[in-house]
């Protein structure tokens, strides 16, 4: 499940997921589906394609000291 939340009530899915976009409708989503298929072979989808790249603001850690070290 690599999905997109547009905003609260409205979700973008890989066109080929029908069940997912089904299970989205039934609790009320607006679902818009994506033919992005072809790019699940390099190992992403829909949020990975669209995850930002330069932030404004600053870093905030959501997971400190997972890893020893670090």
């Amino acid at each position: 499940m690599n999905i997109l939340i547009l905003d609260p009530k409205t979700v973008c899915v890989e066109a080929a997921e029908t069940e997912q976009m089904e299970q989205f409708d039934r609790l009320g989503f607006e679902v818009v589906p994506v033919p992005l298929w072809d790019v699940a072979a390099f190992g992403g989808g829909l949020h990975c394609a669209t995850a930002d790249v330069y932030r404004e603001g600053t870093l905030e850690d959501y997971f400190p000291h997972q890893i020893p070290g670090f």
